[in-house]
C-alpha cells in the first residue's frame, strides 16, 4: 500500500509526522526546561548559603550575601505562606532552614527560623521569549525545507503529465521538463531523451527496411505471375498463381501491419454481418473448394462493428492457427452473445498466451510450429488496433479463442453447409 502511493503524498506524510513531533518534543522543553534551569541557579545560591552555615556565618551575613547577588526581600503573601506550609519544616531552634520554592512560574529562596520566615526572589525575569523563539525559527526552517523538497521535486509531475499525454497520444518523444536540471531528475530526462532518440531510429530504419524489402519483392512476384500465366498444364498454372497470389497477399499483410506498427494506418469502422467478414477471411486463406469443409460455422450471422479490412485480417490469422495446429484439420467458428468464438482440437498451450503475441515467436516446446511465428502477433495488434480483447482458454480438449464484445446485434443462425 506505501509503495504504490505517490512520493509526494508520502513526503508531506512524513513531514507532517516529523513537524508535528518537533512541535510536541520542543512545547514539553519549554514547559519543562526553563524552571528546572531555574530552580538548578537557585540551588547553587543554596548551595552556597550552606557552606557559609558550615563556617558559622551568621543569618545577617546570608541576607548581606542575597542582596550582593541582587535578591531581594519580597513581601510574604497568602499564596507564598500556603506553598510554604505544604513544603516547609520548622526548624530547629537556635537554627534555620534554607530552602527553593516555585510557586507558577516563580521561584524563591526562603530563610525560615523558629521566630520568623523571609522570602527572597531574583529580580531579574527569567527570559522565557527565547525558548519560544527557538520553536518559532525550527518550525520555519522545516517549513522551507519541506517546500524546498517538493519544489525539487515538481518537475517529476511534470514528467509524469507529460509521458502520459504522449501515451494517450500514442507517440515517442523527447521530454521538455527537467532537461536543463544539474542534478538527478536532469540525468534521468536526458538518459530518457538518449532512449527516445534511438527508438525512433531504429524504428525509422525498420520501416524503411521493411517498405524496401515489400517494394523490390512486389516486382519478381508480377513478374512470375505473368510466367505462370504461360504454362499450358492447368493444374499447374493454377498452383502456380495460387503461390504468386498467396505472396501478394503476404506483403499486402506486411503493408497494413506496418502501418499499424507507425501509426499511420487510418482506422474505419463499420458496420457488416459476419458471414461476409468469414467469406473474405476464406478468401484470404486462398481455400479451394475441396478444403471448404476445413472451417465449420455454427455462429448466427450477427452484426458486427469494426474495421473490416482488419476483422477479417485477425479472422484469417486465426483460423490459419486453428487449422494448422489441429488434431483433426478443422477450426470450429461460433457466437454467444456479443462474442466470437475460434477454436479447434488439439493440446493446450505450453506457454502464456502473452509469449504468443510477441513478433517472430518460435515455440520450442512444439516440434510441429510453422511459419514465423508472425500469425499470433498480427492477430493481437489488429484486435488492439480495434479495441477488441482476445482471451484464451482451454476446454473439453478444444483451444478457445474469444474475441469479446464484437457483436453489436444478434440474428439468425447460419447452415454450415450454405457458407461458401
Amino acid at each position: 500500500m506505501w509503495r504504490s502511493t505517490s512520493i509526494f503524498i508520502q513526503i508531506s506524510i512524513l513531514f507532517a509526522f516529523a513537524f508535528t513531533s518537533f512541535l510536541a518534543v520542543a512545547l514539553l522543553y519549554v514547559k519543562i526546561q526553563p524552571g528546572l534551569e531555574s530552580i538548578k541557579q537557585y540551588n547553587v545560591i543554596v548551595g552556597a548559603i550552606g557552606k557559609m552555615r558550615h563556617y558559622n556565618a551568621s543569618m545577617s551575613d546570608i541576607k548581606a550575601f542575597l542582596e550582593e547577588e541582587n535578591f531581594h526581600e519580597v513581601k510574604l503573601t497568602d499564596s507564598i505562606k500556603n506553598k510554604i506550609s505544604e513544603d516547609l519544616q520548622t526548624p530547629h531552634a537556635g537554627s534555620f532552614n534554607v530552602n527553593v520554592i516555585q510557586d507558577g512560574n516563580k521561584i524563591f529562596i526562603t530563610l525560615h527560623t523558629t521566630k520568623e520566615l523571609i522570602v527572597y526572589q531574583d529580580p531579574i525575569a527569567f527570559d522565557w521569549s527565547k525558548y519560544h523563539t527557538i520553536t518559532m525559527f525550527g518550525a520555519i526552517i522545516l517549513i522551507v525545507i519541506y517546500i524546498t523538497l517538493m519544489k525539487r521535486l515538481m518537475p517529476l509531475n511534470n514528467i509524469k503529465h507529460e509521458i502520459s499525454i504522449m501515451a494517450n497520444n500514442n507517440e515517442v518523444r523527447q521530454l521538455t521538463w527537467g532537461i536543463d536540471n544539474q542534478d538527478e531528475i536532469g540525468d534521468l530526462v536526458r538518459e530518457f531523451n538518449r532512449s527516445v532518440t534511438k527508438i525512433i531510429s531504429i524504428s525509422e530504419a525498420r520501416t524503411f527496411f521493411l517498405r524496401s524489402i515489400m517494394h523490390e519483392l512486389k516486382t519478381p512476384i508480377a513478374k512470375g505471375r505473368i510466367v505462370a500465366e504461360m504454362i499450358d498444364d492447368k493444374k499447374q498454372k493454377q498452383r502456380l498463381c495460387d503461390v504468386f497470389e498467396r505472396l501478394n497477399t503476404l506483403i499486402d499483410e506486411f503493408a497494413k501491419i506496418e502501418q499499424l506498427v507507425s501509426k499511420n494506418y487510418t482506422y474505419k469502422r463499420s458496420q457488416f454481418f459476419l458471414d461476409d467478414v468469414i467469406k473474405e477471411a476464406k478468401k484470404m486463406l486462398l481455400m479451394d473448394s475441396k478444403n471448404q469443409s476445413n472451417i465449420v460455422c455454427n455462429y448466427n450471422n450477427d452484426l458486427v462493428k469494426a474495421d473490416f479490412s482488419l476483422f477479417a485480417l485477425s479472422i484469417k490469422n486465426l483460423l490459419d492457427n486453428a487449422i494448422k495446429y489441429s488434431t483433426d484439420s478443422k477450426a470450429i467458428i461460433d457466437s454467444t452473445g456479443k462474442d466470437l468464438i475460434i477454436k479447434n482440437t488439439g493440446e493446450p498451450l505450453k506457454m502464456d498466451i502473452n509469449e504468443y503475441f510477441k513478433p517472430y515467436f518460435k515455440d520450442i516446446k512444439n516440434p510441429f510450429s510453422q511459419g514465423f511465428g508472425l500469425g499470433m502477433y498480427i492477430i493481437k495488434t489488429t484486435l488492439d488496433t480495434q479495441n477488441f480483447e482476445l482471451r484464451y482458454s482451454y476446454e473439453n480438449g478444444y483451444n478457445i479463442f474469444t474475441i469479446k464484445n464484437c457483436i453489436v446485434e444478434n440474428f439468425c443462425n447460419i447452415d454450415s453447409s450454405i457458407v461458401k
